[in-house]
């Protein structure tokens, strides 16, 4: 699944803990749900997308950094008119290359193209299996609609065997009863669970994706259920549910979504990074800078003491986060029972067949998990 380049920046990464495997690029600043815990509509309105030239010398910048993974996010990717050229700009260098979508705009010919020009992971967005909840999470009438129908079209066309296909659902409020339900969804029709705690900001805070929403935010009455939710998703990966999160990262999560600080080792910029449409380094999704990557020294600026010194103190004054992506990678490179974890999980998604689902097969298996 991994291509040898990604396996190579894997190694590197875990012998020494300094080689970007994971980064995050949002190659759109536009998006049409309205999410309700997501800013990023109004915080990014200002910036300028790259245009392909700009993102092929990005290409070449992320190709001298090591990198392995690269996550297309937006926004909405497949927003992009130009979106498959995209990903055979990343595809070309040796990179994994993976899509994050609500699945609105994801019809057949769009899904053949991005595989074909080299995409063979996808995640998709999915908060409820009951279509006005995830509607109202997701801010946007029809969207639980689109998502399953996204979700049926990827099943059919992305190859059986060597295609990781994955679900993301944020854990919040309005949607922790069902959360094991979802979890038995995904895994009947084949993709992977990747379970993200819910994150908000106040009012007067400055960051890119967080946004104000009360009604997603739990409340010292909801702490045991946590507790309770969580045993349940734990015992769930145990008995071989399909979860992508590792046990490290589930044990921690409640912690998170009951307000507290989780302690983990945050290794931006050395293992992971984000990038803004228009350029800029990011040392996760929601921490800003004018660092342009496009820079002709910036992978020499990027080398330096100075700049690892400038992110770092950046990170350290961070109020902190549990984003998936970013903990995970330290907890691959940093923790062997994670890493041992993740070599079996990669062994099984390349080597199980998964059975094809259509539209009418989703709907029939959430009425059944629903009853």
């Amino acid at each position: 699944m991994f291509t040898n380049k990604t396996k190579k920046s894997f190694l590197k990464a875990i012998l020494t803990k300094k080689a970007p495997i994971y980064v995050q690029f949002a190659v759109t600043k536009n998006c049409n749900l309205r999410c309700e815990m997501c800013d990023s509509n109004s915080s990014r309105e200002n910036e300028v997308e790259l245009n392909l030239k700009e993102i092929e010398k990005l290409t070449d910048v992320l190709d001298k950094l090591n990198t392995g993974v690269v996550l297309l996010t937006g926004g909405e990717p497949f927003l992009r008119k130009d979106i498959t050229e995209i990903i055979r700009l990343f595809a070309s260098k040796g990179f994994t290359v993976r899509l994050q979508s609500n699945g609105w705009f994801a019809d057949e010919s769009a899904i053949k193209d991005a595989y074909n020009a080299g995409m063979n992971e996808i995640t998709i967005s999915l908060d409820s299996l009951d279509p006005e909840k995830h509607d109202s999470i997701r801010g946007t009438r029809g969207s639980w609609q689109k998502a399953i129908e996204s979700i049926a079209r990827f099943s059919q066309i992305l190859p059986a065997q060597g295609t990781f296909l994955g679900i993301n659902t944020v854990v919040c409020k309005k949607n922790l009863d069902e959360i094991t339900s979802i979890i038995r969804f995904v895994t009947e029709i084949g993709f992977f669970s990747s379970l993200i705690p819910v994150h908000l900001a106040n009012s007067d805070s400055d960051f890119i994706i967080r946004k104000e929403a009360p009604e997603l935010a739990f409340q010292p009455t909801d702490f045991d259920k946590i507790d309770e939710v969580y045993k349940e998703i734990l015992k769930m990966k145990k008995d071989g549910f399909n979860i992508f999160n590792s046990r490290l990262f589930l044990e921690k999560s409640p912690s998170f979504l009951k307000g507290q600080r989780v302690k983990w080792h945050c290794d931006s910029p050395n293992l992971y990074f984000a990038i803004s449409p228009s350029g800029k380094f990011l040392p996760c999704v929601d921490l800003k800078t004018s660092i342009s990557m496009l820079d002709d020294n910036f992978v020499k600026v990027y080398r330096s003491k100075e700049f690892k010194t400038r992110i770092q103190q950046m990170v350290n004054s961070c109020p902190g986060c549990f984003y998936a992506c970013w903990p995970e990678m330290s907890f691959l490179c940093r923790n062997f029972s994670v890493l041992a974890e993740r070599i079996i999980l990669g062994m099984k998604t390349s080597f199980k067949k998964r059975k094809p689902v259509t539209y009418e097969d989703c709907i029939k298996i959430i009425d059944r998990i629903k009853k």
